[in-house]
Order: C-alpha cells, then sequence, then structure tokens
C-alpha cells in the first residue's frame, strides 16, 4: 500500500463572505499524479496554496513526518531585476523544510547551555541534514539549474545577462530549471499552470521528466494534452466542494459525463416516484380510506422527496456557457492565398525567418503553425495582414478574402474602454439592450460591464477578442494563441465554433490539444527559414514525425 503523504480532512477556506473551499477531503499518496481542474476563479491555486501554507480557516491539512514539498508557481518565483546567475542561485521552495529546521538546530547551538545537555542526538540530524542538503544540490543550486537549462536549451546565455532581457517563455525556463533542482529528494511537487508560455520541445521534456519522478504531483493545468499525458487522477473543484476520479483527463471527461446522465436519471426517476405516491395517496383520501397504508404513504413521500433533495445538491450549479456563432462572409474563392519564393530576414538573426517559402491555403483549411520560440511563427501572420512586409518574393491574397486577427497581447482593443464601449465602437447602430445580451452571452455580468479592459483578467479580455471576430466580417482567421487565459468551458465552446466555420483558419497554438481538435494541417516552422507541411492534426503531425525519425538510414 502506498504512503499516505498529505491528508485533508473537512478543509473550508474564505476570503471574507466568499467561500472558496468547503469540507474539502484529499488524501495525496505517493505515486500520485493528481490534476486539479475547474472553471476561471473556482479556487484551484487556493488548494494548491492552503495544503502548501496549512493555512486553512477549518479542518485538518496533515503532512507525513519530514515531508519535503516543491512549488511551481503560476506567477514564476523570480526577481525580474536580478541577473540569470543571481537568480539561478536562490534556493527554492523546495529547500524551505531543510532550511528551517538547520536554522533551529543553529539557534540551539548559539546557545551556551546547549552543551550542558544531551547534545549528541542534534548534532547528528544537523549533520544528516548538511548531507541531504548537499546531496540535493542546495550547495550549488546555479550549477544544477544550468544542466536543466541545457536540457531546455537556454544554457547559451551568458549567467551576467538580466533577466529582463528574456522573453516570457525563457522566464519560464529559468524558473522551472530553479525548481527542479533536487527534485529526486522532493516527496510531492505542487505545479500551477507549468506550461505557459513553455514551447513543444521544452513540454515534451517536462512530461518525460515528471513521468520518471519518483514522488507525487499535485497538478493545475488548463493544458488538457499534458494532463492526459501526465495524470493518473483529476480532482475538479466546481461550487467550492471537491469531487475527484480516477484515470487522466480524458477518462474523466467520460466518467463526469456518466455521473451527471446517472444523476439526473436517479432525479427523474425519484420526481416520478414522488409524483406517483401523492397521486395514490389522493386516490385513498377520495375513497376515505384513512387506515395505515395512508400513513406508509406519507413516510414513503417524505424519503423520496429526502433523497430528491439531496440527488439535487449533487448536481453542479448551472453556469452560463459562453455562447457564440462565427459566421464566414461569402465564400472566397477555392484558392485563397499563396506564398511564392518569399524570403523575410531580420536584423541581428544569422538565419532567415522564411526562406524561398512556396505555399499556399485552400478554402475550407484548418491550419496549425507549431515551432520552437523565436521560428517565426506570429511573424508568419504579421506578413499575410501586411504589418510586416516581405525582403522578396509575393503573398497572392485573392479578391474577396477577408481576413479576422485575434492578437494574443489583444492589441485590437482600446484597454481605456469598457465592454460596452468597445461593443460600441464596433456596431454603432447596435441598441444598449442587444449589446447587453451580447456580452452576457460571453459571461459578462452587469458588474463587469462598466469596467476598462484594461482592469480585467486576461480571459476576460480575451473573451472581448473573441467577440470583436464574431462582430467582425471575415472569411478567413487568423489566430494568435487563442486558447492562452481561456479556462476549459471558454476553450470548448470556441473549438466548436471553429469546428463549424466555414472559412480557412492559420492558428498558432502550443495547445495541443486544440490543435488536436481544429486543424487539418499542421504547418512546422523548424527554425531554419523552411516550412514543413504536415495533414492531419497534431497527434498525426507527432506519429509521422516519429516515424519518420525513426526509419534509419
Amino acid at each position: 500500500m502506498a504512503r499516505e503523504l498529505i491528508r485533508l480532512d473537512d478543509v473550508h477556506r474564505a476570503f471574507g463572505p466568499l467561500t472558496v473551499l468547503e469540507g474539502i477531503n484529499l488524501r495525496i499518496d505517493e505515486g500520485d499524479r493528481i490534476g486539479v481542474v475547474g472553471h476561471n476563479g473556482a479556487g484551484k491555486t487556493t488548494l494548491l496554496r492552503t495544503i502548501s501554507n496549512q493555512d486553512q480557516d477549518l479542518g485538518d491539512v496533515t503532512y507525513a513526518s519530514g515531508l519535503r514539498l516543491a512549488f511551481l508557481t503560476q506567477i514564476r518565483d523570480i526577481v525580474e531585476e536580478a541577473t540569470l546567475g543571481e537568480e539561478l542561485n536562490r534556493r527554492g521552495r523546495q529547500f524551505q523544510e531543510l532550511e528551517d529546521e538547520i536554522s533551529k538546530i543553529e539557534e540551539m547551538m548559539a546557545d551556551p547551555g546547549f552543551y550542558d545537555g544531551d547534545w549528541q542526538p542534534a548534532m547528528d540530524r544537523y549533520q544528516e541534514l548538511q548531507s541531504l542538503m548537499a546531496r540535493s544540490g542546495g550547495g550549488d543550486v546555479a550549477g544544477h539549474a544550468q544542466e536543466i537549462l541545457k536540457a531546455l536549451d537556454l544554457a547559451h546565455h551568458e549567467m551576467n545577462m538580466p533577466l529582463s532581457s528574456l522573453s516570457g517563455g525563457e522566464r519560464a525556463k529559468v524558473a522551472l530549471a530553479r525548481q527542479l533542482v533536487g527534485l529526486r529528494e522532493i516527496d510531492v511537487f505542487f505545479l500551477d499552470e507549468p506550461t505557459n508560455h513553455l514551447d513543444f520541445q521544452t513540454l515534451d521534456w517536462l512530461e518525460k521528466f515528471l513521468n520518471t519522478f519518483d514522488g507525487a504531483l499535485l497538478i493545475v493545468s488548463h493544458d488538457r494534452y499534458f494532463l492526459d499525458r501526465v495524470c493518473n487522477n483529476i480532482v475538479e473543484i466546481q461550487d467550492a466542494h471537491l469531487k475527484g476520479y480516477s484515470g487522466n483527463y480524458t477518462s474523466f471527461l467520460h466518467q463526469k459525463e456518466l455521473f451527471l446522465q446517472t444523476l439526473q436519471d436517479r432525479i427523474e426517476k425519484t420526481q416520478k416516484e414522488i409524483k406517483r405516491l401523492l397521486g395514490a395517496m389522493q386516490s385513498m383520501k377520495r375513497a376515505n380510506k384513512y387506515d395505515k397504508s395512508v400513513s406508509q404513504k406519507h413516510v414513503m413521500i417524505n424519503r423520496s422527496q429526502r433523497e430528491l433533495k439531496w440527488l439535487k445538491s449533487l448536481k453542479p450549479r448551472q453556469r452560463q456557457n459562453l455562447k457564440f456563432n462565427l459566421k464566414s462572409i461569402e465564400k472566397s474563392s477555392l484558392e485563397v492565398l499563396d506564398f511564392h519564393n518569399a524570403k523575410l530576414m531580420f536584423d541581428g538573426l544569422q538565419r532567415p525567418i522564411i526562406n524561398g517559402l512556396e505555399v499556399g491555403i485552400r478554402r475550407g483549411q484548418k491550419i496549425g503553425v507549431v515551432g520552437p520560440n523565436g521560428a517565426g511563427k506570429t511573424t508568419l501572420l504579421r506578413l499575410i495582414t501586411g504589418e510586416i512586409e516581405l525582403d522578396s518574393g509575393t503573398i497572392d491574397i485573392r479578391p474577396g478574402v477577408q481576413i479576422g486577427y485575434f492578437h494574443q497581447d489583444h492589441r485590437s482593443l482600446n484597454f481605456d474602454m469598457n465592454p460596452v464601449e468597445q461593443v460600441r465602437a464596433l456596431r454603432p447602430r447596435m441598441d444598449y439592450g442587444e449589446i447587453r445580451s451580447l456580452l452576457g452571452r460571453f459571461q459578462f455580468t452587469k458588474d463587469m460591464v462598466t469596467v476598462p479592459l484594461g482592469k480585467l483578467s486576461g480571459g476576460e479580455r480575451a473573451r472581448i477578442a473573441l467577440l470583436e471576430l464574431l462582430l467582425g466580417e471575415n472569411n478567413m482567421l487568423l489566430l494568435d494563441e487563442p486558447t492562452n487565459h481561456l479556462d476549459t468551458d471558454a476553450k470548448e465552446a470556441l473549438e466548436d465554433a471553429l469546428g463549424d466555420y466555414e472559412g480557412a483558419i492559420i492558428t498558432v497554438s502550443h495547445d495541443r490539444y486544440f490543435l488536436d481538435k481544429i486543424c487539418d494541417t499542421i504547418w512546422e516552422l523548424p527554425g531554419d527559414g523552411s516550412l514543413w507541411v504536415w495533414p492531419g492534426n497534431y497527434s498525426d503531425y507527432i506519429r509521422r514525425k516519429n516515424q519518420q525519425e525513426n526509419v534509419g538510414p
């Protein structure tokens, strides 16, 4: 039987009047790889922090004796003003318990009275802790982290380079490398959105690393593909409660669907039974049969009504689903656009971004663009819109093609406007009632519609940017990381809408699950100026690429 590492018993956590976690029971054993899912704001990060800090309002969070825990936070724990070398030298959360215990013994040793008693056990423990610190890499965090950076293709940077000079993806790798130092001596590893900003190569490396980790994992992630490849259990936080499912993310979806359907069937069956019993009792009353059987019917009705109340309490509250229907305007010609001998260089780069590119797009084609950070994926989209010009060659966009562009930084929005004003700027003739109704379909409450976009969350701004696409007239969509900041429900709504879209789509995305559901073609930019076309979705691309790489000379 696996060793119990952490146990939560009836844990509650609230912030003011808002209850985030209520009656949470959870056990984490050795070998567990638990994915935590739920909509934005459900309390996923709060769960990890509550366990890590043991700061619950009610209930118990119990650690196994000597437990060591590491925590990769969603807001990466890095000092922006530091150099790469300085940052790598900082010890992460995984050394906290060791440092705390070492400090306590050192305080004891500083007291002259310490040596009057039996000090040998404390000294033995002190030496044991120092040995564990050295074994874990705590004495040379930077050296061990640099080894990990080599695997993440980031070791070419000088140690005196400011972190502010690195890209978001590179800073994410630095934070990851520092937290992975000494992980072999760790019992439990918490990861909050670990895949944010990581390219496919790094994601693949991280998945393989975590699958060889001996301890337990507790992972908050919206990356469904990642959850499928790493997790063996899923817990969902909904309405402040937690429910567990065995298996990976796909298994969770099937089990939840079955649970909800079975629950609905039981609710309907119980309602029918109550109706039958009430009818039978009314018939008996009309016949003046006030005997023992009437009393029995009362008992049966009360029991069924209590059961119905309990069954309804198990049913999650319905959130307003994100609803939108992307329609293309009149169809373009069969051939939408073509690149002819296209070439582009950037100052400071020794290699071209694209070199002699010859590729075309047909009406209705759904293309996913993949490649390492810096390979030119977003640049490709900006070339199509005309934001950047080619050095040589041409891009032939056919007459009648109308392009809608989703920027990953939402730059098409006016951050000083509120949602109502942004919609009115797009559709001046739309009245206020129609605007409010439209925003309601995109999960904007009456309190949110007057808040400037600059003060909304990334997910809320992403929904406004998607609404902009809905209101625009287009028959070709260019989407740059459209699922960033969206919770799972919003992603699924977007996938359904794009699946029904009749125009052409080119999307840059690190969301492999999204690429699997949407794309019929993958364009790979390996970073050497070439472009490789792979038929099929992302899984087809990986399978064919692996087959090609495994073919001997």
